[in-house]
């Protein structure tokens, strides 16, 4: 291993003391982020391994091309690298990394489902997935089979489909997986993401809400997450929420109003802003009857500890940054200044 660390470090360049040398090594093989971001990379049957870690360093999966291919040869890896779909994480260190790399798995398919998605939203990346057809993914998230399996849907009213309680990922399946599989899989994964403590935690009054049931955050989560670009925003957006619940004003969530329109995106007419529907918070008071979107992790916590604030107003502006406001003037004079997205 003294040997090896030596060749390392007169391969690291000219100049470089030891210690240079070895830090650049440790360095090298340390993970690219500490929180999870799965990244899904394919090697095909017959590519080197100069080109598999190339198309790793493009995707941020590795610190250093050099050092990963150094340790893939040091360990014997390199000769051991599999064909297959594989999901990996920037969380992930070198040796991580080349573990997976030996146990490829070709019989499999990916799905990435970035949190806000709607579930029809849902259904459509599991089609081009390959796992059945959109209506099945909508048959899957509509089975009342699923509350007697998990205790957390408890709380959904019983006609409710799983918006809101279907987590986005990157999910690997084996090929013939089916739309209920992958279903299954973000029911499993909600487990994960709001466990039992946290549940605990909002079935607690705090400074900022009342005690709360698990299908409310999970509707103020929903409305967080198509709200708010920001994890530090999340929970003030949350506490905003509440403080406007608190004096009996409406929520005037304009992401409520597009949901209910059938919409993810676009400006609000006056048309629109009168829709009648329940989910519109701009016309009626209090929380939506439901999820409307599959918020993350993140955005889950931000409801279950929202931020204590004076705040009553809120908007984001076209750079994605969103500003707080505690009156009414001050809200106008700074969407002016600033401006608002989407306008």
């Amino acid at each position: 291993m003294k040997k090896f660390l030596v060749l390392v470090v007169l391969l690291a360049g000219c100049g470089y003391s030891a210690s240079r040398g070895y830090d650049w090594w440790s360095t090298g093989q340390q993970p690219v982020a500490t929180t999870s971001q799965p990244v899904v990379v394919k090697v095909a049957p017959g590519e080197s391994p100069d080109e598999v870690s190339s198309d790793l360093l493009v995707k941020g999966l590795i610190r250093d091309k050099l050092v990963f291919d150094l340790y893939m040869r040091q360990s014997g890896a390199r000769g051991r690298i599999q064909a297959g779909d594989f999901v990996l994480n920037r969380n992930m260190s070198v040796a991580d990394i080349a573990d997976a790399l030996q146990h490829g798995k070709i019989d499999q398919l990916a799905v990435t489902l970035t949190p806000g998605l709607t579930l029809k939203q849902m259904s459509g990346r599991a089609e081009q997935a390959g796992l059945g057809t959109a209506a099945d993914y909508l048959a899957a998230a509509s089975d009342p089979a699923w509350a007697g399996q998990y205790d957390f849907l408890q709380s959904k009213p019983p006609t409710a489909n799983l918006e809101g309680f279907l987590v986005p990922d990157t999910y690997s399946l084996n090929k013939g997986s089916t739309s209920h599989d992958l279903v299954k899989r973000q029911l499993d994964q909600f487990g994960q993401v709001f466990p039992a403590d946290l549940r605990a935690q909002a079935a607690q009054a705090n400074a900022v809400r009342p005690a709360e049931s698990l299908f409310n955050v999970v509707i103020l989560a929903s409305m967080v997450e198509r709200e708010v670009n920001n994890d530090p925003d999340r929970g003030i957006v949350c506490g905003i929420f509440y403080n406007r619940l608190r004096i009996s004003e409406k929520l005037g969530v304009d992401a409520t109003v597009l949901y209910a329109l059938g919409r993810t995106s676009g400006g609000l007419t006056a048309d629109d802003l009168n829709t009648n529907s329940p989910y519109n918070t701009r016309k009626f008071a209090g929380l939506p009857p439901g999820p409307i979107a599959n918020p993350g992790a993140a955005a889950i916590k931000a409801c279950v500890n929202p931020q204590q604030s004076d705040y009553i107003f809120y908007f984001t502006d076209p750079k994605g940054v969103t500003h707080f406001d505690k009156t009414s003037a001050d809200f106008a004079r700074d969407q002016l200044k600033y401006g608002v997205a989407g306008t």
